[in-house]
């Protein structure tokens, strides 16, 4: 697995690092610790007037930017590589969102990890700007790491170990649904995690009594018949955990009822197939792919497959 690791050196960004400490990604990931540099902003109009010592000046802070954020990557990188992962890190000048997603496509990143609400010098990575641009852009799967509201900070644990985690995955049995579901279990998760897997039927609004009473039995028959497609694609797989369990539910707003049982479950993790793909390449980011990712109180995995995007 190759990774690309965004920050800033904000709070957030920091957790989303803490985040990669704890969570059991397969040993031989490659992890790639990029910043971004933005030159303080000048119009063209304000360098014309400034005078030699001013851009000297204006040089000089610019050099200690870049300075500084070799600083950060470095400390990032050691982190890392204190904890026992293999990887290199970066520093590019340029626009933040196009930043990282030539560096993932550089490196033929498998995920991109950043956090929620970075709140850097320059505020550059707040979800809504290069979180949520970035997930609509790219062309990976992308992990946004939340802080749960009130949540204290994470006990410290051993460098090489892994925390145990409670893993919501919402399932629909698309194509990306299933690459969601290979991913999680693949995890080299700790025993006493523990994953859902919940598909939510969207519920149908009948006001005639009529074709209530017409569509009821088909309506139970078609959750019957979801229920042991969800139970069948669960079974398929080896995990790594015994504790996986099933859950059908119905909503009127699907986005709204994961998000629900996610709380309701105590879940550390959400993750579901990013179904923004299609042939008009515009046409990005489903309403509830944008829902989840911005409401979820927990850290979000928007999982895509690589290999049919490039198709």
């Amino acid at each position: 697995m190759n990774i690309l690791i965004a920050t800033d050196g904000s709070e957030d960004a920091s957790n989303a690092l803490n985040f990669m400490l704890r969570f059991p990604f397969p040993r031989d990931t490659e992890m790639t610790v990029l910043t971004v540099v933005t030159d303080i902003p000048m119009l063209p109009a304000e360098l014309d007037v400034i005078d030699e010592a001013q851009t000297e000046a204006l040089n000089q802070a610019n050099k200690r930017l870049v300075e500084d954020a070799k600083e950060l990557v470095a400390r990032e990188g050691e982190r890392l590589r204190d904890d026992g992962w293999s990887g290199e890190t970066m520093v590019r000048n340029g626009n933040p969102v196009n930043e990282i997603l030539h560096v993932a496509r550089e490196i033929d990143a498998d995920l991109i990890v950043l956090g929620s609400h970075g709140i850097g010098m320059a505020k550059r990575f707040l979800l809504g700007s290069v979180s949520d641009r970035v997930l609509e852009y790219a062309t990976c799967s992308v992990l946004i790491v939340k802080k749960k509201p009130g949540e204290e900070g994470e006990a410290a644990i051993e460098p090489g170990t892994n925390a145990p985690y409670r893993i919501m995955l919402a399932y629909d049995n698309s194509d990306v649904a299933h690459e969601a579901l290979k991913q999680c279990s693949s995890l080299p998760l700790e025993n006493n995690s523990a994953i859902n897997v919940v598909y939510v039927m969207p519920l149908i609004t009948a006001y005639r009594q009529d074709i209530r009473q017409h569509i009821n039995s088909i309506w139970q028959q078609k959750k019957q018949i979801m229920q042991a497609e969800l139970e069948k694609a669960v079974s398929s797989l080896q995990w790594a955990i015994p504790n996986v369990t099933t859950q059908l539910r119905e909503a009127d707003n699907v986005s709204d009822e994961i998000l629900t049982a996610a709380e309701q479950e105590g879940s550390d993790l959400i993750m579901f197939g990013c179904k923004d793909r299609s042939a008009i390449k515009n046409f990005l980011m489903g309403s509830i792919t944008r829902r989840m990712a911005r409401y979820a109180e927990c850290t979000v995995w928007a999982v895509r497959n690589k290999s049919s995007d490039k198709l």
